[in-house]
């Protein structure tokens, strides 16, 4: 994939599963602007894509969920939602993370 076809499928879908290969092959190609240990699921990063932020995440070490954000303020609070459920899930919770909702 692309770094185009990635963008135009965050516009189309707004949540685009792909293979850890395949991110790691274009993710040089995106401004990283944040990155956050969840301690449970590797890195949760925010990226800026020509279609705006968007979060990419780790559900399994080979694959990776890209989000498309609404905007600066859309990520602050996807990221902080995102660490609380690590946090607890790291305390055993047992809650499990929808990265396609």
């Amino acid at each position: 994939m692309t770094v185009k076809q990635l963008c135009r499928r965050l516009e189309a879908e707004r949540i685009v599963p792909l293979t850890a290969a395949a991110w790691a092959a274009i993710a040089n190609e995106f401004e990283q602007i944040e990155r956050h240990d969840t301690l449970v699921a590797g890195d949760l990063l925010i990226v800026r894509t020509d279609a705006g932020l968007a979060a990419v995440e780790e559900p399994s070490s080979a694959e990776r969920v890209v989000r498309l954000l609404d905007s600066a303020d859309a990520a602050k609070a996807f990221v902080q939602q995102r660490l609380e459920l690590y946090e607890r899930m790291w305390d055993g919770c047992g809650c499990k993370v929808d990265y396609f909702g």
